[in-house]
């Protein structure tokens, strides 16, 4: 069970650092094992496919869990931005095996207690997959909705769209640091995105965890207003890097049950000022976060 729980605190608490999961971590135990050669290509997908075969399809149902969660925010990032100050973020994850490897899903909420920002609903589903001894793949989507126009990574605007979609397809070391790296497509700004990072955690006690990651990306939009751009001037374009870095330390209070402590910077280089004078948000970003979970 403490297998579990650490698992689904990786898929809520890190799918806050980017508008989806993406979160760079390796498969669970859910997932069937590699086989234990270097450069041998794990079959279990599509032999589970061709079985037709439920049980193995879909696994023991008792390593299928759900993890509802609270996480506060001083400052709610994505993509090196920060779209809201301080920030309540509901969630509810589920996680499972699936055609051999790992199905995950997660709906959440963004509530900033300043209603100058918008309010979020994410949505997101994928499947990670032991490829070889070393390596995993990470396939997955999602969508956002707000209940203001918003533009590029969720900033408000008079402007901008009220929905986002995005696709990503990652690769993530299984190994010292899980390095990763993933690109992301989003339909509605037309934007692709690449993203490398590591991350590891440490046990520094017994039930007591420490986290740390750091992330390195760069994004082009052709269409950064999404379906509703500056009448007149057409789709406006827009690319930058950004960064971040973040730490969390995290205990299971009672089985199953976790509170987790933790902060983060993140940065860019797109500047403050955008076309017609538009607000693009602050360059850089100190953020701290609290959240309590709990698996079944």
């Amino acid at each position: 069970m403490l297998t579990k729980s650490l698992h689904a605190t990786t898929l809520y608490l890190f799918s806050g650092l980017t508008l989806f999961a993406q979160d760079g971590q390796p498969a669970s135990s859910a997932a069937s094992a590699a086989p234990e050669e270097p450069f041998k290509v794990n079959t279990e997908a599509w032999d589970s496919f061709i079985s037709f075969n439920g049980d193995r399809i879909l696994g023991d149902p008792s390593q299928h869990q759900f993890t509802p969660s609270v996480t506060y925010y001083t400052s709610y990032t994505t993509a090196g931005k920060r779209i809201a100050r301080d920030s309540i973020m509901p969630s509810i994850a589920t996680s499972g095996p699936l055609f051999g490897g790992d199905g995950y899903g997660a709906f959440t909420g963004v509530i900033p207690f300043d209603s100058q920002y918008t309010n979020q609903f994410n949505a997101v589903g994928g499947w990670k997959y032991n490829l070889t001894e070393y390596i995993d793949v990470d396939v997955g989507g999602g969508f956002a909705l707000y209940d203001k126009n918003s533009f590029g990574e969720g900033q408000p605007s008079a402007l901008g769209s009220w929905y986002r979609s995005e696709f990503y397809f990652g690769l993530i070391g299984d190994f010292l640091l899980h390095p990763a790296a993933y690109i992301v497509y989003d339909s509605n700004l037309e934007q692709v995105e690449g993203v490398i990072g590591v991350s590891q955690r440490w046990e520094l006690a017994q039930e007591v965890y420490f986290f740390w990651e750091g992330r390195l990306g760069y994004l082009n939009a052709n269409s950064y207003f999404g379906y509703d751009g500056p009448a007149g001037v057409g789709k406006w374009q827009n690319g930058y890097a950004y960064w971040l870095t973040a730490v969390e330390v995290s205990w299971e209070v009672i089985k199953n049950g976790t509170i987790a402590i933790g902060g983060g910077y993140a940065g860019n280089n797109d500047g403050t000022i955008g076309l017609r004078s538009i607000d693009m948000g602050p360059e850089n970003t100190f953020y701290g976060k609290v959240s309590i979970s709990y698996s079944f």
